[in-house]
Protein backbone atom coordinates (compact mmCIF):
# COMPACT_ATOMS: atom_id res chain seq x y z
CA UNK A 1 0.00 0.00 0.00
CA UNK A 2 1.23 3.39 -0.34
CA UNK A 3 1.83 5.86 1.92
CA UNK A 4 -0.88 7.38 3.35
CA UNK A 5 -1.21 10.93 3.94
CA UNK A 6 -4.20 11.64 6.53
CA UNK A 7 -5.66 15.03 7.93
CA UNK A 8 -8.34 15.83 10.16
CA UNK A 9 -11.40 18.53 9.31
CA UNK A 10 -13.35 20.94 11.21
CA UNK A 11 -17.42 19.78 11.38
CA UNK A 12 -18.28 22.94 13.78
CA UNK A 13 -16.96 26.09 12.25
CA UNK A 14 -18.59 28.25 9.34
CA UNK A 15 -15.22 29.46 8.44
CA UNK A 16 -13.92 26.15 7.99
CA UNK A 17 -16.59 25.16 5.69
CA UNK A 18 -16.78 28.47 3.64
CA UNK A 19 -13.13 27.97 3.07
CA UNK A 20 -14.07 24.81 1.57
CA UNK A 21 -16.59 26.57 -0.90
CA UNK A 22 -14.44 29.32 -1.81
CA UNK A 23 -12.13 25.93 -2.80
CA UNK A 24 -9.33 27.71 -0.72
CA UNK A 25 -8.57 24.43 0.85
CA UNK A 26 -5.86 21.89 -1.16
CA UNK A 27 -7.45 19.10 -0.52
CA UNK A 28 -4.88 17.03 -2.87
CA UNK A 29 -2.73 17.13 0.12
CA UNK A 30 -4.03 14.44 1.74
CA UNK A 31 -5.46 10.91 0.97
CA UNK A 32 -7.93 10.41 3.62
CA UNK A 33 -10.23 13.16 6.11
CA UNK A 34 -11.37 12.32 9.27
CA UNK A 35 -13.92 14.22 10.76
CA UNK A 36 -14.43 15.56 13.84
CA UNK A 37 -16.16 15.08 15.73
CA UNK A 38 -18.33 12.35 15.63
CA UNK A 39 -20.27 10.20 18.35
CA UNK A 40 -22.06 7.68 19.13
CA UNK A 41 -25.72 8.59 19.97
CA UNK A 42 -29.24 6.12 20.69
CA UNK A 43 -30.96 4.61 17.66
CA UNK A 44 -34.66 3.21 17.21
CA UNK A 45 -32.96 0.06 17.91
CA UNK A 46 -29.49 0.03 20.44
CA UNK A 47 -26.76 2.86 19.05
CA UNK A 48 -25.52 4.52 16.03
CA UNK A 49 -22.87 6.92 14.58
CA UNK A 50 -23.92 10.46 14.06
CA UNK A 51 -21.64 13.17 12.87
CA UNK A 52 -24.09 15.51 14.40
CA UNK A 53 -21.99 19.22 14.58
CA UNK A 54 -23.71 21.93 12.51
CA UNK A 55 -21.71 21.90 9.05
CA UNK A 56 -20.69 17.97 9.28
CA UNK A 57 -22.91 16.86 6.31
CA UNK A 58 -22.26 20.32 4.37
CA UNK A 59 -18.24 19.75 5.48
CA UNK A 60 -18.43 15.79 4.08
CA UNK A 61 -20.39 16.65 1.21
CA UNK A 62 -17.64 19.18 -0.07
CA UNK A 63 -15.05 17.30 0.31
CA UNK A 64 -16.48 14.28 -1.54
CA UNK A 65 -17.26 16.94 -4.06
CA UNK A 66 -14.04 18.67 -5.20
CA UNK A 67 -11.97 15.10 -4.41
CA UNK A 68 -13.73 12.29 -5.06
CA UNK A 69 -10.55 10.15 -4.98
CA UNK A 70 -10.34 10.47 -0.81
CA UNK A 71 -11.23 8.42 1.85
CA UNK A 72 -13.41 10.25 4.43
CA UNK A 73 -13.83 8.43 7.87
CA UNK A 74 -16.11 9.44 10.72
CA UNK A 75 -14.82 9.71 14.42
CA UNK A 76 -15.71 9.25 17.92
CA UNK A 77 -14.13 11.20 20.29
CA UNK A 78 -13.06 12.65 22.52
CA UNK A 79 -14.95 12.24 25.38
CA UNK A 80 -16.44 8.62 24.37
CA UNK A 81 -20.01 9.34 25.38
CA UNK A 82 -22.12 6.03 24.88
CA UNK A 83 -19.26 3.67 24.00
CA UNK A 84 -19.45 1.72 26.81
CA UNK A 85 -23.47 1.52 26.20
CA UNK A 86 -22.97 0.65 22.65
CA UNK A 87 -20.22 -2.12 23.33
CA UNK A 88 -23.37 -3.47 26.39
CA UNK A 89 -25.73 -3.22 23.52
CA UNK A 90 -24.20 -5.44 21.03
CA UNK A 91 -22.97 -7.80 23.64
CA UNK A 92 -26.64 -8.39 24.70
CA UNK A 93 -28.43 -7.80 21.44
CA UNK A 94 -26.23 -9.93 18.46
CA UNK A 95 -24.46 -6.92 17.35
CA UNK A 96 -27.05 -4.23 16.42
CA UNK A 97 -25.30 -1.69 17.03
CA UNK A 98 -22.34 -2.95 14.91
CA UNK A 99 -25.11 -2.78 12.19
CA UNK A 100 -26.01 0.18 12.57
CA UNK A 101 -22.98 1.93 12.40
CA UNK A 102 -21.82 0.49 9.08
CA UNK A 103 -25.56 1.46 7.72
CA UNK A 104 -24.87 4.97 8.93
CA UNK A 105 -21.62 4.88 6.88
CA UNK A 106 -22.23 3.31 3.63
CA UNK A 107 -25.69 6.18 3.68
CA UNK A 108 -22.69 8.75 4.33
CA UNK A 109 -20.79 7.44 1.39
CA UNK A 110 -18.15 7.47 3.69
CA UNK A 111 -15.38 4.33 4.12
CA UNK A 112 -14.70 3.99 8.03
CA UNK A 113 -14.19 5.34 11.09
CA UNK A 114 -11.69 6.29 13.66
CA UNK A 115 -11.47 6.06 16.85
CA UNK A 116 -10.37 8.81 18.99
CA UNK A 117 -10.97 8.64 22.65
CA UNK A 118 -9.72 10.97 25.21
CA UNK A 119 -10.92 9.37 28.26
CA UNK A 120 -8.81 6.45 30.22
CA UNK A 121 -11.53 4.86 31.80
CA UNK A 122 -13.46 4.50 28.00
CA UNK A 123 -10.64 3.53 26.00
CA UNK A 124 -10.31 0.41 28.15
CA UNK A 125 -13.58 -0.74 26.32
CA UNK A 126 -12.04 0.24 22.56
CA UNK A 127 -10.64 -3.52 21.88
CA UNK A 128 -14.15 -4.68 22.79
CA UNK A 129 -15.71 -2.36 19.81
CA UNK A 130 -12.99 -3.34 17.60
CA UNK A 131 -13.77 -6.91 18.13
CA UNK A 132 -17.40 -6.07 17.67
CA UNK A 133 -17.79 -4.32 14.69
CA UNK A 134 -14.24 -5.58 12.40
CA UNK A 135 -16.04 -8.46 11.08
CA UNK A 136 -18.90 -6.33 9.95
CA UNK A 137 -16.43 -3.77 8.83
CA UNK A 138 -14.52 -6.41 6.98
CA UNK A 139 -17.38 -7.52 5.17
CA UNK A 140 -18.57 -4.25 4.16
CA UNK A 141 -15.41 -2.91 2.64
CA UNK A 142 -14.79 -0.65 5.39
CA UNK A 143 -12.03 1.01 7.68
CA UNK A 144 -11.45 1.34 11.48
CA UNK A 145 -8.76 3.62 12.47
CA UNK A 146 -7.60 4.20 16.04
CA UNK A 147 -6.43 7.39 17.20
CA UNK A 148 -3.89 6.67 20.10
CA UNK A 149 -3.15 9.61 22.65
CA UNK A 150 -0.11 10.08 24.80
CA UNK A 151 1.02 7.34 22.73
CA UNK A 152 4.36 6.75 24.13
CA UNK A 153 2.44 4.28 27.01
CA UNK A 154 1.80 1.75 24.66
CA UNK A 155 -1.11 -0.11 23.64
CA UNK A 156 -1.67 -2.33 26.45
CA UNK A 157 -1.38 0.62 29.29
CA UNK A 158 -3.65 2.62 26.89
CA UNK A 159 -6.32 0.25 25.95
CA UNK A 160 -6.04 -3.03 28.14
CA UNK A 161 -4.48 -6.35 27.99
CA UNK A 162 -6.84 -7.39 24.57
CA UNK A 163 -5.51 -3.86 22.74
CA UNK A 164 -2.62 -5.64 20.57
CA UNK A 165 -4.80 -8.38 19.20
CA UNK A 166 -7.70 -7.23 18.59
CA UNK A 167 -6.21 -4.15 16.63
CA UNK A 168 -3.73 -6.43 14.68
CA UNK A 169 -6.94 -8.89 13.88
CA UNK A 170 -9.29 -5.81 13.24
CA UNK A 171 -7.46 -2.31 12.75
CA UNK A 172 -6.20 -0.61 9.48
CA UNK A 173 -4.05 2.17 11.29
CA UNK A 174 -2.77 3.92 14.57
CA UNK A 175 -2.25 7.61 14.54
CA UNK A 176 -0.16 8.21 17.00
CA UNK A 177 -1.02 11.68 18.39
CA UNK A 178 2.47 13.12 19.94
CA UNK A 179 3.03 16.52 18.69
CA UNK A 180 5.95 17.62 21.13
CA UNK A 181 9.59 17.91 20.64
CA UNK A 182 10.62 15.86 23.28
CA UNK A 183 8.49 12.92 21.89
CA UNK A 184 7.07 12.33 18.44
CA UNK A 185 6.86 9.53 16.31
CA UNK A 186 10.50 8.61 16.36
CA UNK A 187 10.49 8.59 20.35
CA UNK A 188 6.91 6.54 20.69
CA UNK A 189 7.23 4.20 17.92
CA UNK A 190 8.89 1.21 19.86
CA UNK A 191 6.37 0.99 22.33
CA UNK A 192 3.98 -0.37 19.73
CA UNK A 193 6.56 -2.23 17.70
CA UNK A 194 7.79 -3.79 21.12
CA UNK A 195 4.24 -4.66 21.70
CA UNK A 196 3.48 -6.71 19.00
CA UNK A 197 2.19 -3.75 16.87
CA UNK A 198 3.23 -4.18 12.59
CA UNK A 199 4.93 -1.18 11.92
CA UNK A 200 2.31 -1.55 8.69
CA UNK A 201 -1.16 -0.06 10.69
CA UNK A 202 1.15 2.74 12.81
CA UNK A 203 0.64 6.28 11.29
CA UNK A 204 2.95 9.13 12.64
CA UNK A 205 1.28 12.58 13.76
CA UNK A 206 1.78 16.26 13.62
CA UNK A 207 0.37 19.13 14.93
CA UNK A 208 -0.62 21.82 12.57
CA UNK A 209 -2.69 24.19 14.48
CA UNK A 210 -1.36 27.02 16.67
CA UNK A 211 -1.26 26.14 19.72
CA UNK A 212 1.72 25.00 22.41
CA UNK A 213 1.90 22.07 20.44
CA UNK A 214 2.57 22.70 17.42
CA UNK A 215 4.68 20.70 15.40
CA UNK A 216 8.03 22.58 13.95
CA UNK A 217 8.03 22.57 10.38
CA UNK A 218 11.70 20.90 10.96
CA UNK A 219 10.48 18.01 12.72
CA UNK A 220 7.29 18.05 11.09
CA UNK A 221 9.56 16.80 7.81
CA UNK A 222 12.15 14.37 9.98
CA UNK A 223 9.37 12.77 11.47
CA UNK A 224 7.37 12.27 8.05
CA UNK A 225 10.67 11.31 6.38
CA UNK A 226 11.36 8.80 9.50
CA UNK A 227 8.01 7.35 9.25
CA UNK A 228 8.68 6.66 5.34
CA UNK A 229 12.43 5.05 6.03
CA UNK A 230 10.89 2.54 8.90
CA UNK A 231 7.76 1.23 6.51
CA UNK A 232 4.96 2.99 8.43
CA UNK A 233 1.49 3.09 6.99
CA UNK A 234 1.37 6.93 7.13
CA UNK A 235 1.88 10.06 8.51
CA UNK A 236 -1.74 12.37 9.73
CA UNK A 237 -1.93 15.69 10.90
CA UNK A 238 -4.41 17.98 13.21
CA UNK A 239 -6.01 19.66 11.35
CA UNK A 240 -6.06 21.06 7.75
CA UNK A 241 -8.87 23.53 8.20
CA UNK A 242 -6.77 25.58 10.55
CA UNK A 243 -3.11 24.21 9.51
CA UNK A 244 -0.74 27.53 10.86
CA UNK A 245 -3.24 29.95 10.35
CA UNK A 246 -2.11 33.76 10.17
CA UNK A 247 -4.87 34.63 13.15
CA UNK A 248 -3.05 33.55 16.45
CA UNK A 249 -5.40 30.40 17.84
CA UNK A 250 -8.59 31.81 16.03
CA UNK A 251 -10.16 28.43 14.72
CA UNK A 252 -9.82 27.84 10.86
CA UNK A 253 -9.07 32.13 10.07
CA UNK A 254 -6.32 32.51 7.25
CA UNK A 255 -4.96 28.98 7.31
CA UNK A 256 -1.67 28.70 5.09
CA UNK A 257 -1.61 24.86 4.97
CA UNK A 258 1.91 24.85 5.83
CA UNK A 259 2.22 21.75 7.53
CA UNK A 260 0.37 19.57 5.09
CA UNK A 261 2.62 20.69 2.28
CA UNK A 262 5.56 20.00 4.27
CA UNK A 263 4.02 16.30 4.48
CA UNK A 264 2.59 16.46 0.90
CA UNK A 265 6.57 17.57 -0.56
CA UNK A 266 8.69 15.32 2.16
CA UNK A 267 6.73 12.45 0.80
CA UNK A 268 6.45 13.46 -2.87
CA UNK A 269 10.62 14.10 -2.76
CA UNK A 270 11.17 10.83 -0.54
CA UNK A 271 9.13 9.13 -3.69
CA UNK A 272 10.96 10.95 -6.38
CA UNK A 273 14.37 9.83 -4.65
CA UNK A 274 13.62 6.08 -4.20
Amino acid sequence: MSFEIVTWYDTWNATGLNNLVQKKVPLNYATRYNLAFGGLLPAANGYTLDMAAPYAAQVLNQIQTQAPGVLVYASIGPGGENLVATVTDNANNNNRSSANIVAYLQQQGMQGISIDVESFEVMKHVPQLVTQIGPLFKQAGLGIAVSAPWPGQGPALLYGDGAVAAFNQYVDAIELQDYSSQGGTPVNLGAWLKAGIPAGILTGGVCTENSDAQTSLDDTAAWTLFALQNQLRGMFSWRLDNDHGLDGENEDVEPTFTGAKKIYDTVQGYNKAS
